[in-house]
């Protein structure tokens, strides 16, 4: 762990001219692919030796559209209100325009004076009718992550593209455009430049150069105790109501393993790219994923949305004039802090004076989370932090039996992807794929001890998540001891411990602001009182 001495001095250092703002976010990246595995040399070797590693990167909505607004917003989903990748429950669409869009990061750096560019996946319901507010550039994915067959809206204009590698492969096509705007000599303004891709979000499809890549890699996932655990009672219902893998699911799960490292060289190669055109001495860079992944544990595959580590965890990089070199903290980082270090970076670096008429009270929501500048100088000034999410569900299609009322299910086949290496299972074949249900509604609250002792050392080493099921489920797991949870604690605990639980959990899901939700997440258990067993 480093000393706070260097910090507090990095974050002194006067600079001559705002720093130039990079953020790149992966889609469905979970924090075992970028950090536990060598396929990313240019990433990984550039953040090791140039900036900041963060061992405990958290999602506080682990799904793509809610996760986003609040990578967006710097604050929790209950207060920006995107329950879910739906647009009546706030993915784009009119709460989005009033609640997302005007509070966004883009909007906030361009009022202090930045220029802005947007490239990429902006939401998953973007219907390309407008450029958002807050983005000077603009180049938006229409609806959810693709990589063909897609149509994008360019600074107001939509253009289709179709299957060809050299002028449609949409990372490409995302790098291209970013690397433009972030080099254009004409405009002397800062700059900040948020690059999200669709990688590696299904379908997974790689560069054709990439495609042989990985061909004896599997996921480490398949040696966890959690991997194919099925029918769990500790687990709430959807989770223990799930099959035992199937050789076609199986496979589906270890090929999706492949497909997405063989999409990620792309991103490694294009991020390579980008530090060739740009001066990285005087470039603030934040690179993160919106949530994490699924690869089998207790049966669910290739998925995310529940609350556990392998799906809220998340690759968190970060370096810059500000932030230390070569860096691992295990201080606790969040989605909802990438807003407010922009503009932490922004206001430290020279851009202190808003356009006339604008202050923090002109924006309608305020910040939940914190800079990761802070968190630098005051590494112990989170322990706990929230995690909710609104499950989604369907209708029940009596013409499909793999539809079940409530839940979201539906078939893979060999049609699944269309780019090699393919899903080769015999036409007409398929398996049912379930990834949601409505009682898969939750709030947590997740406590991480900074202190990495293991089990048997002295201490007080609470960490623990603690969950609270819409159906009236709890889930308790102590993670010192129970690191895959494995073993669900609720039933043991004495009552007034549930109760203090349950006291938690209700003022954090209601908190609203840096000063009420810091407060919140700065007590509890862990914060000078011991979980008793």
């Amino acid at each position: 762990m480093l000393s706070r001495t260097p910090f507090l001095l990095l974050l002194l250092l006067p600079l001559a001219s705002p720093q130039n703002i990079l953020i790149v976010l992966l889609d469905d990246v979970d924090d075992m692919a970028m950090t536990r595995t060598k396929g990313f040399p240019n990433i990984t070797s550039f953040f090791e030796k140039n900036g900041v590693m963060y061992n405990n990167a958290f999602v506080t909505t682990p799904i793509c559209c809610p996760s986003r607004g609040s990578i967006y917003t710097g604050t929790y989903q209950h207060n920006h209100r995107t329950l879910d990748n739906t647009v009546i429950n706030g993915c784009d669409g009119p709460n989005w325009d009033v609640n997302v869009a005007p509070n966004s990061l883009g909007k906030r750096l361009q009022d202090l004076g930045y220029r802005t560019g947007m490239y990429g996946k902006y939401s998953n319901n973007y219907r390309g009718d407008k450029v958002p507010v807050g983005w000077d550039d603009w180049l938006g994915l229409v609806g959810n992550s693709q990589y063909y067959n897609y149509t994008v809206n360019r600074n107001g204009e939509n253009e289709k593209h179709g299957l060809d590698y050299k002028k449609d492969y949409l990372p490409s096509l995302i790098f291209d455009a970013g690397i433009k705007f972030m080099t254009k000599k004409a405009d002397k303004r800062p700059w900040c430049a948020f690059l999200s891709f669709p990688t590696a979000h299904e379908t997974f499809d790689a560069a054709p150069q990439h495609q042989k890549l990985f061909e004896s890699s599997k996921p480490p996932n398949l040696n966890y105790p959690s991997f194919n655990k099925t029918g769990d009672p500790g687990k709430h219902w959807y989770t223990r109501s799930r099959p035992p893998l199937s050789n076609y699911s199986a496979k589906y799960n270890e090929l999706g393993w492949r497909r997405r490292l063989q999409s990620l060289q792309s991103i490694d190669e294009g991020f390579q790219r980008i530090l060739g055109n740009i001066d990285t001495k005087n470039t603030t860079i934040i690179f993160t994923s919106d949530n994490g992944f699924y690869f089998g544990e207790w049966g669910m595959v290739l998925d995310k949305r529940q609350p556990y580590e392998v799906t809220i965890r998340v690759p968190m990089f970060a370096s810059g004039p500000h932030f230390p070199k070569g860096a691992t903290p295990d201080t606790v980082v969040l989605n909802i802090d990438i807003a407010p270090t922009a503009i932490d970076v922004a206001r430290k670096s020279g851009a202190t004076r808003p356009r006339p008429g604008i202050s923090d009270q002109s924006y309608g929501l305020q910040f939940d989370g914190t800079s990761m500048l802070s968190l630098l100088e005051a590494p112990n000034s989170r322990n706990s932090f929230l995690i909710e999410y609104h499950g989604m569900g369907d209708g029940l299609d009596s013409n499909n039996s793999c539809a079940h009322l409530n839940m979201r299910c539906w078939y893979k086949t060999n049609k699944v992807w269309h780019t090699e290496p393919k899903f080769d299972i015999p036409d007409g074949d398929k398996f049912c794929f379930c990834v949601d249900s409505k009682n898969n509604t939750y709030t947590c609250e997740r406590r991480v001890n900074n202190n990495n002792a293991r089990p048997g050392e002295t201490g007080d080493f609470t960490n623990f998540l603690y969950c609270a099921f819409s159906s009236g489920f709890n889930e308790y797991y102590d993670l010192h001891k129970d690191p895959f949870q494995m073993k669900n604690m609720w039933g043991t605990l004495p009552e007034d411990q549930k109760y203090e639980f349950r006291s938690r959990i209700g003022q954090i899901r209601e908190c609203r602001g840096f000063e009420e939700c810091n407060q919140l997440e700065h007590s509890g258990f862990g914060a000078g009182e011991t979980m008793r067993f």
